[in-house]
């Protein structure tokens, strides 16, 4: 009898080693399946430059002048891009003159011309002529590229001092006209120069500014 209880306890010892040994691999399979874990962030603010703004000006042009031009005489005229946004730009300018047909005094000859620009002007170092000149409806019209870009508050150098009027010998048949200017900004951030700016300014207009005279 005593053997019998002996292995009863024998019994119970075992079954509760059993049922540790259990518990213990459950506890081991929970724990390897717990991964500590972290994460970080950074947060940098950013402020969009998009001021692209430009001014164009002509400090020497005399309107009440420009009423009363003499075939052969000289008028002050000094179209200058001011940049007046907050960001480096390229430049360029329309140069928009009328054309005449008629007769001209030219080195002590009389000429007939036709679809002759009535005012000619000197261009100034550091603007480019690009490509060719467009003629529609009485004008021509010239694209200048300024070669350098302008910082903010700085400003081109005139595109020209002033223009000359034909030296015509008849009436022909133009009383007022004018000559236009149109300024053209794009952002330089992007371009490696002027020619490449143009280009993609054809594509999109950035800014643009008219003066008429």
């Amino acid at each position: 009898m005593e053997n019998v209880k002996g292995s009863k306890k024998g019994m119970k010892r075992a079954g509760t080693a059993a049922v540790c040994g259990a518990l213990a691999c459950a506890l081991g399979v929970g724990t390897a399946a717990a991964y500590l874990t972290g994460s970080v962030s950074t947060n940098n603010p950013f402020r969009l430059s998009t001021d692209l703004k430009i001014e164009l000006t002509e400090p020497s042009f005399a309107a009440d002048e420009a009423k009363a031009v003499k075939p052969a005489q000289t008028v002050a005229k000094d179209p200058i891009i001011t940049n007046t946004g907050s960001m480096d730009a390229y430049i360029a300018a329309d140069v928009k003159i009328p054309l005449f047909t008629g007769d001209v005094l030219s080195d002590g000859t009389v000429s007939s011309v036709k679809d002759q620009e009535l005012f000619t002007y000197a261009v100034n170092d550091g603007w480019t002529l690009k490509g060719t000149p467009k003629v529609e409806g009485g004008f021509k019209t010239y694209r200048y590229v300024y070669s350098s870009p302008i910082a903010p508050s700085g400003k081109t150098s005139s595109i020209f001092d002033s223009v000359t009027l034909a030296n015509l010998t008849q009436d022909v048949g133009i009383t007022d006209t004018s000559i236009d200017i149109t300024a053209y900004a794009i952002q330089a951030e992007g371009f490696a120069n002027s020619l490449d700016a143009n280009s993609a300014y054809d594509l999109q207009a950035q800014a643009k500014v008219t003066v008429g005279a």
